[in-house]
């Protein structure tokens, strides 16, 4: 009995053991979509703390090591990441703004998806804080969230048959999984009919740790392998039906477009009344001329169409913010026919806003329709109208006539009307042609006060109507009247020359015409002459006169020099004389003291140094002058030395440094004029001719530079080298160099194209390169842009180089990888980011494997699927497995020998 009792016992044992995952495995986990509601715990005032608080998120149960968190400053519409713990102590930064707290689920620990919440703006005091930290967003209410349905997901016995042998299988693929290079599997679908084949384990290995952003070829991040790991095109994840809808981010107010318009007389017509047709635009604009007052009323910026109405011409208007307004001008077309016009002109804008008002106009033709005269033009003479002096009483039709002999006219046969027929013509004495020749008109200069007069008379019949014009525009005729009678009466025309730009004579002719018919009844000609402006101008043919020196106490003076004396100008020189500054030089009288314009004349003088002057420089100003001009000057200079001087020694150029991009020449790089020289008569200076061209500068680098350049020293005059000491002198020059401001448009990614042949099995692996990351001792003001994270459905940040990463896509289709770069620039010390980002993206496909079936993933909703439920315990079942398997089959062994040994 013995045996039989310590093989119960073991039986038991190992029975016991493998019942313990049916008591570990008891507790549930989270697992799911993220839903519910996020809100922000703490006072949003500056120095306060903030943390999450997802108490009302789903599903339940989640803690900290089920979610990340992100904590961003929101500026208007841009967000910039300031902190990724559960709690965030606000800054001076945050005062005024807003600060936006993101909760991403896990997707290694079943959870997926992500919960926004925004604070109120920021205040400096607690006091000043709203008690409500977390924003409400407009038309939400606070309330409680709604109830999470339970998942009606069925449990099925672990133990069963069939559910061990699946998980059996399940638990070796995932640890022969971990076996395998670590890979991002974005996407996928299984290709094994096991549901869980293509799943991460559920315990990460030491390996599996760390893998973002690594840049090694063998180690490649999986990312989610079934669907409920896909982020929808939006960047959020879609929350189960069932769930509570999580807390929106409230929307921006909209703006609102409205604008009201107004006429001069304050309602919404403008009348323009009555003008005669003919007229100008400048008449349009000298006396027709309106405005009406537009408003914007709303909160949004409007935006105008261009309009242009048939038989107004309306100021076009671009854009009016926000409680601002402009008179907007309105006239007559110019063109416009005779008519009656109600037009009703609309501005329009962008946003949908019509601003209508009606312009009245009526347009009237000088010859009415009816053949009638318009009242403002003499009528013709009606022999049927009554007497012209309405004060006569007509004749008594009973009263006898004048003379009885003479017979009464007939009165069927009416008086024939008397013609007009205009003629006009230069009244007697008057000149037949205007004619300015006896005054004087200088180029390019005013014509007040120069006109002459004409009379021009009407010797035909009747009254005409006449206007006064010129051929050519050059001149400009005006007259004291417009109508003539056949009276004897005469109208008196002005003459002035306006046009005075050539030199030469100018003509113009004066038109009259008639003012109804437009035909030409005088033709008068006019003839002017424009002079030259005056333009007095000397000039010698030497700038400056110089001498070779002598030493001190020389005997023989220098040569004489002669100076040529010309001139260019259009008018006559005269009165000219010639003098000399100083008393060391002597100069004698001109040649001439008149020339003749243009004439090809020419005066000269000498000039010479005197005798008997000390050791010296000497430089005087010989000063030419004439009557119509002032002084033209030329330098003179004669030196003096004294004799003997040796040179002795040429001395050093200290270094120099300057800045980046300076410009290549003597004064750009500050190279000395001059250097100091050694003689046996004590120390001077000498002039040094540099050779810039020659030297290695590069204007156009940015880099810093170090090089020489080469110099010859000129002796002063009076200096001698008989020693023959080395002119050549160099001058060190460093160059800084200027801060690097790299280009955003130089970020790019590396490794991946859009035209690659990728597959599901293609491990991806690309590198970002930042503008100027290639920077090496940085000063102030570099700029450079740092890689800062990357997205291929799911976003992943680097903390420090290399900026690289290796993926695979699980399924096939088109994607996008986006690299977000930070600007930073270098404040001499560190590098500070600036708040300004690039993105960069690459677009590309991923094709199903060669020889791989690929089956569709599971869908996480359905709740008919045969797969265990998740736990707290992360304790591997196989073990446990294996040894329920050997009990059984040791129970099994027992009961075989028992039956065979009966």
């Amino acid at each position: 009995m013995r045996p039989k009792k310590i093989i119960a016992m073991v039986m038991t044992f190992l029975m016991m053991l493998s019942l313990l995952p049916s008591l570990v495995f008891a507790s549930a986990v989270p697992e799911g979509e993220l839903g519910g509601k996020l809100k922000i715990k703490g006072t949003a005032a500056v120095g306060s703390e903030l943390s999450a608080d997802y108490t009302k998120a789903s599903p339940e149960g989640l803690t900290d090591d089920y979610v990340s968190f992100s904590w961003s400053r929101k500026v208007g519409d841009q967000l910039t990441e300031v902190g990724t713990e559960k709690t965030y102590k606000l800054t001076d930064e945050d005062l005024g703004n807003k600060i936006q707290l993101k909760i991403t689920g896990k997707s290694e620990m079943g959870v997926t998806g992500e919960l926004k919440a925004n604070t109120v703006e920021i205040a400096a005091t607690p006091e000043e804080a709203p008690e409500e930290t977390t924003e409400v967003p407009e038309g939400e209410q606070e309330a409680a969230p709604a109830e999470e349905p339970a998942e009606d997901v069925p449990t099925e016995d672990v133990s069963e048959e069939g559910q061990t042998d699946e998980n059996a299988q399940a638990a070796g693929a995932a640890s022969a999984d971990t076996q395998q290079d670590e890979v991002i599997e974005i996407g996928g679908e299984p290709t094994d009919s096991s549901e869980d084949v293509m799943q991460p384990a559920e315990e990460p290995t030491e390996d599996n740790t760390g893998v973002q952003g690594s840049s090694t070829d063998d180690s490649a991040i999986d990312i989610g392998t079934e669907d409920y790991l896909e982020i929808p095109e939006d960047g959020q994840s879609e929350a189960p039906a069932e769930e509570a809808p999580a807390e929106e981010t409230p929307a921006q107010e909209a703006s609102v477009y409205t604008a009201e318009v107004v006429t001069e007389s304050g309602d919404t017509v403008l009348d323009f009344g009555t003008v005669q047709a003919g007229f100008t635009q400048a008449d349009a604009e000298s006396s027709m001329m309106k405005t009406v007052t537009i408003k914007n009323t709303g909160t949004g910026t409007l935006n105008f169409q261009e309009i242009s109405p048939e038989h107004f011409m309306v100021q076009d208007l671009t854009s009016l913010a926000a409680g601002e307004s402009v008179d907007a001008w309105i006239m007559p077309r110019e063109g416009t026919e005779a008519g009656t016009y109600s037009d009703t002109i609309t501005y329009t804008t962008e946003e949908g806003v019509a601003l209508s008002f009606t312009a009245n106009l009526t347009v009237e033709d000088s010859q009415k329709d009816d053949g009638t005269t318009d009242p403002q033009e003499p009528a013709a003479e009606d022999p049927a109208a009554p007497a012209e002096n309405p004060d006569t009483p007509a004749e008594d039709p009973a009263a006898p006539a004048e003379d009885p002999t003479t017979p009464a006219e007939d009165p069927a046969t009416p008086e024939e009307p008397v013609q007009n027929v205009p003629d006009i013509k230069l009244a007697d004495g008057s000149a037949t042609s205007v004619d300015f020749s006896d005054t004087t008109i200088t180029q390019g200069t005013g014509t007040d006060g120069i006109t002459q007069t004409v009379t021009i008379k009407n010797n035909g019949t009747g009254t005409v109507n006449f206007e006064v014009s010129t051929e050519s525009g050059k001149v400009q005729a005006t007259s004291d009247r417009t109508d003539l009678p056949a009276d004897g009466s005469t109208a008196v025309l002005t003459v002035q020359p306006v046009d005075t730009t050539a030199v030469g004579t100018v003509t113009d002719n004066i038109i009259i015409t008639n003012a109804e018919s437009k035909d030409t009844l005088l033709t008068i000609p006019v003839t002017y002459t424009v002079q030259e402006q005056p333009a007095p101008s000397l000039t010698t043919d030497v700038t400056e006169v110089t001498f070779d020196s002598k030493e001190a106490g020389y005997t023989e003076v220098p040569a004489a020099k002669t100076v040529n004396i010309s001139n260019n100008g259009n008018i006559k020189l005269t009165g000219i004389t010639v003098t000399v500054s100083g008393n060391a030089f002597a100069v004698s009288a001109p040649s001439q003291t008149e020339l003749e314009a243009n004439a090809g004349q020419a005066a000269s003088f000498t000039v010479a140094p005197i005798a008997g002057l000390a050791a010296g420089t000497y430089n005087e100003t010989i000063s030419i002058r004439a009557d119509q001009l002032g002084s033209y000057d030329i330098p003179v200079g004669f030196t003096v030395t004294e004799a003997a001087t040796k040179l002795t020694a040429v001395g050093k150029v200290s270094d120099i440094t300057v800045a980046n991009g300076v410009e290549k020449s003597a004064d750009g790089l500050q190279l000395p004029g001059t250097v100091k020289i050694t003689t046996n008569k004590g120390e001077m200076n000498a002039s040094v001719k540099w050779d810039v061209k020659g030297c290695a500068y590069n204007q156009n680098s940015a880099e810093a530079q170090k090089f020489s350049v080469n110099g010859t020293v000129v002796l002063p005059d009076g200096v001698t080298n008989p020693d023959n000491l080395s002119l050549v002198v160099s001058a060190n020059v460093s160059v800084k160099r200027g801060p690097i401001v790299s280009d955003a448009a130089n970020n790019t990614i590396t490794g991946i194209s859009s035209d690659g042949a990728y597959t599901t099995e293609t491990k991806i692996t690309f590198t970002a390169v930042g503008a100027g990351m290639d920077i090496e001792n940085p000063i102030k003001g570099d700029v450079r842009y740092q890689p800062l994270n990357w997205e291929v459905l799911e976003a992943r940040s680097w903390d420090s180089a290399p900026y690289s990463a290796t993926f695979r896509m699980g399924k096939t289709g088109s994607y996008t990888l986006t690299v977000t770069y930070n600007q930073q620039k270098f404040d001499g010390s560190n590098w500070v980011n600036t708040g300004t980002q690039d993105t960069k993206k690459v677009s590309f496909t991923v094709n199903a494997s060669p020889n791989q079936t690929l089956t569709p993933a599971a869908d996480k909703t359905d709740a008919n699927q045969k797969k265990a439920v998740k736990t707290g315990d992360n304790t591997p079942i196989l073990p446990f497995v294996i040894i329920l398997i050997v009990a059984v089959v040791l129970i099994a062994g027992i009961l075989v020998y028992r039956n065979k040994k009966k």
